[in-house]
């Protein structure tokens, strides 16, 4: 009995634990991730710029297959060379990634 109860205690430390760690974001924190969500707008591959189409084609992305293109505007208007393609990718154990690639089909992923 005494068992029952010690592990019935451990299962509720554990899920308070989990509802307190999921409410740690305020609504300030979420503004600036939707504010960039508004950026993102869905294209397809045939969209693309060839240079990407090609990067995507390379054998660095062969075992991979395009799910879900976003392209990303830059926040503002007339900045040369900021557009980003963010795409997703799955491979075949199920494995996601995202890659982000700048017109040329270069990486993105530093450049903000």
């Amino acid at each position: 009995m005494k068992k029952v109860t010690f592990l019935a205690a451990i299962a509720f430390l554990g899920m308070s634990s989990l509802d307190a760690s999921a409410q740690t974001t305020t609504p300030q924190e979420q503004a600036p991730a939707m504010q960039q969500e508004e950026k993102k707008e869905k294209v397809t591959t045939e969209q693309l710029p060839e240079p990407v189409q090609e990067a995507l084609k390379s054998d660095t992305y062969k075992d991979w297959t395009v799910g879900d293109i976003y392209l990303i505007k830059p926040a503002t208007e007339g900045t040369e060379g900021a557009i980003v393609y963010e795409v997703n990718l799955t491979n075949a154990q199920g494995q996601t990634g995202v890659v982000r690639m700048d017109e040329r089909g270069g990486d993105a992923s530093k450049k903000e």
